[in-house]
């Protein structure tokens, strides 16, 4: 991410392996043709009609599980290469933003990322965002993640999924007219666990609503990080009263929030 706003064109090091795999076989596939067009005349016309039935079949196949698969590898790497000191993910947020609650804050009190662009505090939902916009037109950064939901669910401000959808529609438009060029990325909300659901049974709720405001992200072009398997693979991580995470979380959390920024920026390259 860069200061003047340009994204940077050129894809990752660590995502060089798939595409060298995408581009051979690409090539195989170049070379079958032609081999096919050479010897055309020795090529019955029943397998050649099957070949061009076959490619029409693959058009009209559904990619998205492949792009997933594909995603998720490349989110992999990252956490490989992560684990192995190969990559330092927090570079990846010098010209970003984080918006959010107490979950959030931990991305400064940890050290991860410097103070001002973390805005941030305990309690805070989406209605706080229009507080955080002289700070954020401050910093001015090129991306923007949004950090909430806990509270959001348990306040009670918004009685349906639909309503609070409609609340969050309202503040990405606010944040992009206030900080012109900038790109929002709304982040799936961490699940509680218990004892949380002594504080707050609404919090049982959160997959349900992380579910409907994914669809509706997606629907719209609307970036969205889906932290639920990173969570799911480090359960271990939940501070003890079930809500909070502990320290080493917030680096695999930030490796699923930059994957999605890289991926973006390499689809509007293609």
């Amino acid at each position: 991410m860069q200061k003047n706003r340009k994204r940077n064109k050129r894809p990752p090091v660590l995502l060089k392996n798939w595409r060298l795999l995408a581009a051979g076989a690409a090539a195989v596939i170049v070379l079958v043709v032609v081999f096919t067009l050479v010897l055309k005349k020795d090529v019955p016309k029943a397998s050649t009609e099957a070949g061009i039935a076959y490619i029409h079949k693959l058009e009209r196949t559904d990619s998205t599980p492949v792009e997933d698969k594909i995603k998720e590898l490349k989110k992999q790497e990252r956490r490989e290469a992560l684990e192995n000191g190969e990559l330092d993910v927090w570079q990846q947020f010098s010209d970003a933003a984080i918006l959010g609650d107490s979950r959030a804050v931990g991305f400064y009190t940890y050290g991860f990322v410097e103070e001002r662009r973390v805005m941030a505090n305990a309690g805070a939902t989406l209605k706080n965002i229009p507080d955080y916009i002289p700070r954020l037109q401050n910093v001015n950064p090129l991306v923007c993640f949004l950090c909430f939901g806990l509270n959001d669910i348990s306040i009670g401000y918004w009685d349906t999924v639909d309503e609070y959808i409609e609340e969050l529609d309202a503040m990405i438009e606010l944040i992009r007219t206030s900080v012109p060029g900038i790109e929002v990325y709304v982040n799936s909300t961490i699940p509680a666990t218990d004892p949380a659901f002594e504080q707050s049974d609404k919090w049982r709720n959160i997959p349900e609503w992380n579910a409907a405001i994914k669809a509706h992200c997606e629907e719209n072009g609307i970036h969205y990080v889906d932290v639920s398997a990173t969570v799911e693979e480090h359960k271990d991580l939940y501070d003890i009263d079930g809500i909070h995470m502990q320290k080493a979380f917030y680096e695999y959390w930030a490796v699923d929030m930059i994957a999605e920024v890289n991926d973006e920026e390499e689809n509007a390259v293609e």
